[in-house]
């Protein structure tokens, strides 16, 4: 008796404690806007295909955040903002022939979700993008051939 209620304690904590289940933010520090993504095919074989995500951040002057990873339809890149006509916008290129991330399939997003993460005082954040628009492909033109 004296063994059980040690292995029942025990684990209980091994279920409390480890989680894989990232903690999505209800109201990140920062405002997303509307995002969208695009598939891209390249003109010349060497450049590749893919889809090109973007997503509009509204980022609080001094505040202490910083982007790390997109994580979008079962995979996961690093995110970089751009300055995009005056506003900050998170753009992303994921290759076609990028691999799947466990992460992100852990995640279970749909179509039209992605997952940023990012570190806000030190500590590791996500916040969902929901509502992604699904833009028509830009297909761009090869090398004219001589």
């Amino acid at each position: 008796m004296k063994y059980l209620n040690t292995y029942f304690l025990l684990f209980c904590l091994c279920l409390t404690s480890c989680t894989s289940q990232k903690k999505l933010q209800a109201e990140p520090s920062f405002d997303i806007g509307k995002a969208s993504c695009q598939e891209y095919v390249s003109g010349r074989e060497e450049s590749g295909s893919g889809t090109e995500l973007r997503i509009p951040v509204t980022l609080i002057e001094n505040s202490d955040i910083q982007m790390n990873h997109v994580y979008f339809r079962g995979k996961q890149v690093d995110a970089i903002v751009n300055s995009v006509n005056g506003e900050n916008v998170i753009v992303v290129r994921i290759p076609n022939t990028a691999s799947k991330s466990p992460e992100a399939i852990d995640l279970n997003l749909g179509k039209d979700e992605a997952v940023v993460s990012y570190s806000e005082n030190g500590k590791l954040k996500y916040a969902k993008v929901s509502d992604i628009k699904q833009k028509q492909p830009q297909i761009y033109k090869g090398a004219p051939k001589n």
